[in-house]
């Protein structure tokens, strides 16, 4: 009689395969603990990578900004003929203040700056610093053959389309300048007319004499051939509102055209801070104590730069506190035709 030695283990005694609860734990922890390390990692990249780019742009935005604001600062009052005696026969009213023949000017509160928009995009922002006016002139080529009697007008070597009716121009020679404005559309054909009282804001006199206004009866000044018409720039640098609820550097003003405009520049630069040397002095000054607009002779700028350009609120941060990069810059620049005054 053969028997089966093989004995039928009851399933209560049996070994199960697979891992115990406490197996599965300490995987899990395990688990846990590379997903939590891999994640810091990435996240640690991620935040470096957001203040590199952060960074890089308030580095660029400063350095724009600067480029922007010193080549202006450079040329404020000079023009082609490199004379520093420069006066207007444009009538005052309207927008005055752009068609001045200071090189320089500046306020402690933009907001205070004349002419300036008064809200909405562009608008100056109260606290944000100062705003600085500086104005110059640039060449157009434009030579004189001959004046007309020294009245009504100019007539030029060569015909041009560069400048036309109602648009502010300089007229100048090695020793003296004067702004005035086109009353008639002409110019192709050589001629430009400077009518009194016509045009806004209108010329106060036919002459370009120096000074201005002239008395009854006296000589106009002679601009001999030789001498050129130049085209005056003169811009309001200030830290206004942008469109998306940040702050910009804003240029307001005007070059050759006839009208002003409002132009962002550079965006996220959220303060402006201007201070001024005067010639034979030994230290900056804020405007409100500049003795004479006319002897300074270099400007220092700090500008404070935030990335992204908007308020905290709406920005990706990438600084302390998930809070928009922020640095501040300084640089000194040196008007070039005051440097041997």
């Amino acid at each position: 009689m053969m028997f089966n030695s093989q004995r039928k283990i009851p399933a209560s005694r049996r070994t199960d395969s697979g891992f115990t609860l406490i197996e599965l734990m300490i995987a899990m922890v395990l688990g846990l603990l590379i997903v939590a390390g891999v994640g810091s990692v990435f996240i640690a990249n991620q935040n470096a990578y957001r203040t590199n780019v952060a960074l890089g742009e308030v580095q660029e935005s400063a350095r724009t900004s600067f480029e922007f604001l010193a080549r202006d600062i450079r040329s404020a009052g000079a023009n082609p003929c490199g004379t520093a005696s420069v006066a207007s026969v444009l009538k005052p009213g309207g927008d005055s203040m752009l068609y001045s023949s200071g090189g320089i000017e500046g306020w402690e509160n933009a907001t205070t700056a004349p002419n300036l928009p008064a809200s909405g995009v562009g608008a100056p922002v109260a606290g944000a610093g100062d705003a600085l006016r500086l104005a110059g002139a640039r060449g157009a080529g434009l030579e004189l053959e001959s004046t007309n009697g020294q009245r009504l007008s100019v007539n030029l070597k060569s015909a041009t389309t560069a400048i036309g009716k109602g648009d502010i121009v300089m007229i100048c020679d090695i020793e003296k300048a004067t702004l005035f404005q086109v009353t008639s559309d002409n110019a192709s054909n050589k001629t430009v007319t400077h009518n009194k009282d016509d045009g806004s804001p209108g010329n106060q006199t036919e002459c370009l004499n120096h000074p201005v206004p002239q008395s009854p009866g006296s000589t106009c000044t002679t601009f001999s051939p030789s001498s050129y018409l130049a085209i005056p720039t003169n811009y309001v640098w200030y830290i206004g509102e942008n469109d998306a609820g940040g702050r910009s550097l804003y240029r307001y003003g005007r070059g050759q055209e006839a009208t002003s405009g409002t132009a962002e520049m550079v965006r996220g630069v959220w303060a402006m801070e201007v201070t001024y040397h005067e010639q034979g002095g030994n230290s900056y000054v804020a405007a409100g104590s500049v003795g004479n607009w006319e002897t300074v002779d270099a400007v220092r700028l700090e500008l404070t730069v935030r990335s992204g350009g908007v308020q905290p609120a709406s920005a990706m941060g990438a600084g302390t506190d998930n809070q928009p990069l922020e640095r501040a810059f300084t640089s000194t620049v040196a008007l070039r035709n005051r440097l041997d005054n």
